[in-house]
């Protein structure tokens, strides 16, 4: 029964399953025990990815739950699939009883494939019933399991858009192509635009979700083996402050409409309203009359209907970031504590959750040790950079090199540092380390370089770095795509995985 690898699982709900994979939160006292799961829509001879979650127990109620799981209804048209898990499961009959005994994180997600029988009938449903149990309590829950006519909406993978800060453009993610045996009737759109690249569009037939996404409703039919056109490109105006050189983001996909309703229609995560355009229709060109199929669609590939538009930003706007060094006195045997780190000069915004290496990066004065480190920085070693890790070694101390997060999109004049605490161990006289920042673009690299200074005399905290602690508040696409949505992400399959782990949040699409 458990023959899939943990990274495949993984993979396939990434993409084209029915959820984002959340850290469980730190038990509470006492929390409803409730079951989180989704309808799915199957084709025959594919498959889909599905979850159950339990919320719950809190710190007060029993540490054991149970899970039974009846997929006898199931059976019938779907093979059913239990993915490797930490939950103790033995079948029963046509069914799977499971047991966990919670830690302070609660319990795991339990995680399921099914793959539609050959002779199943589109247009045939089944329940899948589950059950949990924690002491006295109890909870359950459905999963309409719909058969579904296979249809394969592809796009390009990627696209590639210049554009000039202020200026306005149309997106070139505007082709789709039904690559399946079926003719499609009907697709939705969604576009997951970049804050700093808004849609600007006022379409009769898409809905904006301000900050969150775009969706937009085809009536057209997509024949076999066509390609299809939007009318006009979808516009998106790149935000003035946009830094020069610096790559955006733009996330467009394609879904059956019978998809897409089982997005509107989650009862438990509602998609949030949005506010529908007022100008023309947006169409796609060169199809047939639009008829409508008596059975239910679903996408049964995924992986191939997403689209990266990358927006390079042209023009001369750049951004000049300082390093910001410290000093500090003290004799052997002291702990001092000193702040480094950066001010952002402008005039551009720098889009620094966006960069895959450090922001800064520290190197202690020889001498001192780091017995004390923010949770922005990680050993780094610029010989090593994958090894570089702050999200699970962020505060590490003692090592000689630090690499150091910044969040959000510091604009003009924003600044953020970062404590250390440094322990002299040996000072036969003044020492010093450095503040590195290395920004793609930099006008001014002399400022690029600062020192931290570590001088004999009276133990005495070190100046220096900026205002705030290094952790910004996150903007921008972030937000866009975990803040708030409910539904749109839970169900839609977003391929996201949201960690939180000491004060951070990362979204890895």
């Amino acid at each position: 029964m458990f023959h899939h690898s943990t990274r495949r699982w993984l993979a396939g709900f990434g993409v084209a399953g029915a959820l984002v994979a959340v850290a469980p939160a730190p038990a509470q006292a006492s929390i409803p025990l409730e079951i989180f799961t989704w309808d799915v829509l199957v084709a025959p001879d594919h498959a889909v990815y599905n979850s159950i979650i339990v919320n719950g127990p809190g710190e007060d109620d029993p540490p054991k739950t149970t899970l039974d799981i009846d997929f006898s209804q199931v059976d019938a048209i779907a093979y059913v699939e239990f993915a490797p898990s930490d939950w103790a499961c033995v079948p029963v009959g046509k069914g799977l009883h499971c047991e966990y005994t919670a830690d302070e994180y609660g319990v795991p997600s339990l995680d399921y494939q099914l793959t539609g029988k050959p002779d199943a009938k589109p247009g045939t449903k089944a329940k899948l019933a589950v059950k949990a149990t924690n002491g006295g309590r109890t909870a359950s829950a459905d999963v309409t399991v719909t058969m579904a006519e296979g249809v394969d909406l592809r796009s390009e993978p990627e696209a590639e858009l210049d554009i000039l800060p202020g200026a306005t453009a149309g997106l070139p993610a505007d082709v789709v192509r039904n690559a399946g045996d079926n003719t499609a009737h009907g697709a939705v759109l969604r576009l997951q635009a970049d804050y700093l690249s808004p849609d600007v569009g006022n379409f009769s037939n898409c809905e904006y979700l301000d900050g969150v996404a775009t969706i937009c409703t085809f009536d057209t039919d997509l024949e076999p083996g066509r390609s299809y056109r939007l009318s006009t490109r979808i516009p998106v105006t790149l935000d003035k402050r946009a830094r020069s050189g610096s790559k955006i983001e733009n996330y467009v996909d394609w879904w059956t409409r019978d998809d897409w309703a089982l997005v509107t229609d989650n009862p438990t995560f509602p998609l949030p309203s949005g506010k529908p355009g007022t100008g023309g229709k947006l169409e796609l060109v060169e199809v047939r009359a639009a008829r409508q199929g008596s059975v239910p669609q679903t996408d049964v590939d995924q992986w191939n209907n997403f689209t990266i538009v990358n927006l390079t930003v042209g023009g001369d706007n750049t951004a000049d970031v300082t390093a910001d060094g410290a000093s500090v006195t003290g004799k052997v045997g002291d702990k001092v504590e000193v702040r480094v780190g950066w001010t952002n000069l402008g005039p551009a915004t720098v889009e620094v959750w966006r960069l895959t290496g450090p922001f800064v990066t520290v190197e202690i004065p020889k001498g001192t040790e780091a017995v004390e480190v923010s949770e922005e920085c990680a050993p780094y070693d610029k010989n090593d950079e994958d090894s570089w890790n702050p999200w699970e070694n962020g505060g590490e101390p003692g090592a000689d090199h630090y690499g150091c997060l910044a969040a959000g999109d510091p604009e003009a004049g924003v600044s953020g540092s970062y404590p250390f605490t440094l322990r002299i161990d040996k000072l036969d006289g003044e020492t010093s380390g450095k503040v590195v920042t290395d920004l793609d673009g930099d006008p001014n690299t002399a400022n690029d370089q600062a020192a931290l200074v570590v001088k004999p005399g009276a133990a005495g905290s070190g100046g220096g770095g900026g205002g705030d602690d290094g952790t910004l508040p996150i903007t921008g696409q972030s937000v866009a795509l975990i803040a708030g949505v409910g539904g749109l992400l839970v169900a839609a399959g977003v391929a996201g995985f949201v960690v939180t782990r000491r004060r951070r949040t990362r979204f890895t699409a």
